[in-house]
């Protein structure tokens, strides 16, 4: 039995991508690598659809949303004091 991984050399994608397509079925993508660089990811095709409409909020809509983290955050930080002298050449 084989054993499906996250990732997968340049060289397994070439001599097996049935494999490569299995795993990406299994975990919703795997990322092909290039000598030790990533060089491709193989999506699960019921994942793309989301991925290619937008269907994540971007960083701004999430830190502009009134998120459930940010009742942890209560009044002002305290003002950092800086002290500043002049240099002796």
């Amino acid at each position: 039995m084989e054993t499906l991984q996250r990732e997968y050399t340049a060289r397994e994608f070439n001599r097996d991508p049935s494999l490569i397509s299995r795993a990406a079925r299994r975990f919703g993508s795997v990322r092909v690598t290039n000598r030790g660089e990533p060089s491709l990811v193989v999506l699960d095709a019921a994942r793309f659809p989301s991925l290619a409409e937008g269907g994540s909020p971007s960083l701004l809509q999430t830190l502009s949303s009134d998120a459930d983290w940010d009742e942890d955050i209560v009044g002002e930080p305290p003002r950092l004091q800086l002290f500043l002298r002049s240099v002796d050449a």
